[in-house]
């Protein structure tokens, strides 16, 4: 059976601050878009803060927080230097990788288990990408791509984990748990707009979209919907894309 993975920067924008920062480490940091227009990334402390992503600056700095907050322009040559050795560094664990964004890449883990648990692994790369580069990043994994973002998720929002979750077939306790807990907005695929017709339909978190009838989710919405559903149900639709396909353009 597949496994995947997948790994993510925490915070990657505000982390890449604060890495030449270390008095900066823990505390409310932002990253404004181009212009300085809106924020784009925020800290755990900046979270804490209240501070909404997409606020507009000009509102932020006429509030008073309870602490300072650090703010920093977009600097996006930085950003992506730091992505590539992020990149690299999880390569050389997991050679079969396929970057999603520029701070998240699906990984194939499948057979890792015969050598050592999927935690453990998990636990391995998160320590060698923090000793290569300085960033932490979260690992969640699981036998389909929406699984492992799920537990991606969970492993954020959930801090026994410490960063790392994996959710397998043999356990499946643990999965309805998550996907009990993991509003349906926040599934891969799902989002704001999809989840509040989703809301209206009685499904409002992962646990009972997993449990809808295909047919029905494809019928009311798109056949993209309805295979988030399948690989809620560990049914594996969406394969690792080691080459991107070629982009189609109108010149």
């Amino acid at each position: 059976m597949p496994m995947f993975g997948l790994a993510d920067v925490n915070s990657f924008y505000a982390s890449c601050e604060a890495l030449f920062r270390p008095d900066l480490r823990g505390k409310p940091v932002i990253v404004l878009s181009n212009c300085d227009g809106c924020v784009i990334a925020r800290s755990v402390g900046a979270k804490k803060l209240g501070i909404k992503m997409g606020a507009p600056w000009f509102q932020i700095k006429t509030q008073d927080f309870a602490e300072r907050v650090h703010v920093f322009s977009s600097n996006y040559g930085l950003y992506h230097s730091l992505s590539t050795r992020v990149m690299t560094a999880i390569e050389e664990m997991t050679p079969r990788v396929e970057q999603y964004s520029i701070d998240e890449m699906f990984l194939d883990l499948t057979g890792i288990d015969g050598c050592e648990d999927f935690e453990h692994f998990g636990r391995r790369l998160r320590a060698h990408v923090l000793a290569t580069t300085g960033l932490t990043v979260g690992v969640g994994m699981g036998p389909t791509k929406t699984l492992a973002k799920s537990a991606q998720w969970a492993s954020k929002e959930w801090k026994q984990f410490r960063g790392v979750l994996a959710i397998t077939p043999g356990n499946p306790k643990r999965t309805e748990t998550l996907l009990a807990n993991q509003p349906v907005e926040e599934v891969w695929g799902v989002g704001r707009r999809i989840g509040k017709r989703l809301n209206v339909m009685g499904i409002s978190n992962a646990l009972q979209l997993a449990r809808a009838h295909p047919a029905l989710i494809r019928k009311d919405f798109n056949v993209v919907l309805e295979r988030t559903v399948r690989e809620l149900n560990g049914e594996s639709c969406i394969p690792i894309e080691e080459l991107p396909p070629a982009k189609q353009q109108i010149c």
